[in-house]
């Protein structure tokens, strides 16, 4: 029997997912909790199992196509009893389908007594809203759990029953005459991607995605689509940069004690397992200058206009990844060792290059950090990582002859910092201000440890 498997709600607030890749093609034969597609969702990859065991009928979404919560996945041909004929209509369906006659709507199955509803809290508050009781409603979900889309759905049927009814004697409407005939839903245009039906024509070289427009393909041109992370990345650095007021300020620091003191603690940390970087002690060195300036350690809420300052020191850690730079976040940086930032900052980036961060492992941040280690050059202008408005770049440490206070000639670990600001909210002198608070810190360490940062 086919059974219809669709976007679960993998996530409180993820409207849509992006298809990364299929783990299967049409044809294929899959057991039960297999892997099956891999979904992209706020720069967190998640690999949805297969609900069913059975062949690969059709696969209804395409790499690189985004799809709503509720939206039709794949369809899967089980063995006869092993699934229902095909889940619920798709909450996305529009009025005039979802009712195409006059009858009533059916009463929807009550749940066993004593059955627990399955939804997330955000499904719940929304519930609660407006009204509605989860007891009466199916859910699409994995094991029947409720989707905002279901909310949705159930809002709309009641509605679409009376505005869709068709007069007696009156052929119902089809989906393609409604959404035809409202200037607001017009219907689809053929992008020439669509699925190849049996006996369709072959496509044309111009409908090819080397030949897009009309235009011939280039033999001496290679076109990569943006998709997946790249084009989450592409959109999050075009939000920041037409929202934020950028103002980068640049400061050069002495790190020749930091460089003494690091040297010294990862040969303990190292017999534990534990590779100690600069960044712990940086870290350290920030949360000294946040609470000294606490307005660098904030979000913008651009809809109200107000700026939200935090009174926790969650901070991203910028990682380059195989498909792109994921902002793992370490939490409350301000009560942890630098042994258990090192610690944990360095299991994140492993599992960011792997792939496997949980989507709350990337949200929640207030203040960025981004380096690029050895190779982190002379200067850069970082992006902030919106709605944060602040961002510390950190560079390349190098070794050169410096005149100290006394006038003599010694060499020193030196290396930039540089501080990217949303000048709507921010001035300079503040950048300035706080950096200089992180640089005393860096030039001597001991600062770290005789207070509480």
């Amino acid at each position: 029997m086919p059974f219809e498997f669709r976007l679960p709600d993998i996530g409180e607030g993820v409207a849509e997912g992006e298809v990364v890749k299929w783990f299967v093609k049409e044809g294929d034969t899959i057991a039960e909790d297999a892997p099956l597609v891999s979904v992209l969702t706020d720069k967190a990859n998640v690999e949805i199992p297969s609900p069913r065991a059975g062949t690969i009928r059709t696969l209804h979404a395409k790499e690189g196509e985004k799809v709503k919560v509720g939206g039709l996945l794949v369809t899967i041909d089980t063995k006869d009893g092993d699934a229902p004929a095909a889940q619920a209509r798709p909450p996305e369906a529009t009025e005039a389908s979802a009712a195409p006659t006059a009858s009533p709507a059916p009463t929807p199955p009550a749940r066993p007594t004593g059955g627990r509803v399955l939804a997330s809290p955000h499904v719940r508050r929304l519930a609660s809203e407006k009204g509605i009781d989860l007891g009466q409603i199916t859910g699409t979900g994995p094991q029947g759990r409720i989707t905002e889309a279901d909310l949705t759905a159930a809002t709309k049927v009641p509605e679409a029953a009376e505005a869709s009814a068709p007069a007696d004697g009156a052929p119902a409407a089809t989906e393609a005459d409604a959404a035809g005939s409202d200037p607001s839903n017009p219907p689809p245009i053929s992008t020439g991607e669509e699925t190849a039906v049996a006996g369709a024509p072959a496509k044309s070289p111009a409908s090819t995605p080397d030949a897009p427009h009309g235009r011939p393909p280039d033999p001496e041109i290679e076109r990569v689509p943006i998709r997946g992370l790249r084009r989450v990345i592409a959109e999050h650095m075009t939000e920041a940069t037409h929202r934020a007021a950028h103002f980068t300020y640049v400061e050069e620091v002495d790190a020749t004690e930091l460089v003494r003191t690091r040297d010294r603690m990862a040969m303990h940390l190292e017999e534990k397992g534990v590779k100690l970087s600069y960044l712990p002690l940086i870290l350290k060195a920030i949360v000294a200058g946040l609470r000294e300036h606490p307005r660098m350690n904030a979000t913008m809420d651009d809809e109200a206009n107000e700026l939200l300052v935090h009174h926790r020191f969650n901070m991203g850690i910028a990682t380059a990844t195989p498909d792109g730079l994921l902002v793992p976040v370490v939490r409350d940086v301000d009560r942890k060792s630098v042994a258990e930032l090192a610690r944990e900052i360095q299991q994140l980036s492993e599992r960011a290059r792997a792939g496997k961060l949980a989507r709350a492992e990337l949200t929640g941040s207030s203040f960025t950090i981004t380096s690029l280690g050895a190779l982190g050059g002379v200067l850069a202008t970082p992006i902030l990582n919106y709605p944060e408005v602040a961002i510390l770049g950190v560079h390349r440490i190098v070794r050169r002859p410096i005149y100290r206070e006394d006038g003599t000639l010694a060499p020193a670990h030196l290396m930039n910092l540089s501080v990217s600001l949303d000048h709507r909210v921010l001035d300079g002198i503040e950048g300035a201000q706080f950096l200089a608070v992180v640089k005393r810190h860096l030039e001597d360490p001991h600062l770290l440890f005789a207070y509480l940062v």
